[in-house]
């Protein structure tokens, strides 16, 4: 449990940090501001275009039971991992499982490169990571 939570502050952190905060041209230091992306940015259906061996798909929607968390849903291999999280900075954090296998944990870091394109970056808890970009298919 330990380990997963070192990989969780660990994705965080890097999703949190951007290439924007360079100082200004004239020398004088700027405030950065980290546009926090709506929902609606990452709701939907999304599908891999990262050249893999793997059919990829995401689905993201908005839970009802409670305000401000998206559901994800993520297919790959024959597996369905399905998880819950929150918008935080500039990227949705959604932690994953596989039902009823224990210790299959994953985060999932989500950020919207342009309207229709998201980069994922998929993390466990040895803190390797995978990145792979998906494009709206809905």
């Amino acid at each position: 449990m330990m380990r997963l939570m070192s990989v969780m502050v660990a994705l965080c952190a890097v999703a949190g940090c951007s290439a924007g905060t360079e100082p200004a041209a004239g020398g004088s230091q700027t405030e950065t501001v980290v546009k926090v992306p709506s929902p609606g940015t990452f709701t939907g259906e999304w599908r891999s275009v990262t050249p893999t061996l793997e059919f990829l798909r995401l689905s993201v929607h908005s839970t009802s039971s409670e305000q401000g968390v998206l559901a994800a849903r993520l297919t790959f291999s024959g597996l369905a991992w399905d998880g819950s999280g929150r918008i935080e900075g500039d990227s949705f954090v959604a932690n994953m499982t596989i039902a009823h296998v224990v210790g299959a944990t994953r985060v999932m870091v989500v950020r919207a490169h342009d309207a229709r394109t998201l980069r994922v970056q998929w993390g466990n808890t040895s803190g390797a990571t995978t990145d792979w970009t998906f494009v709206r298919d809905d």
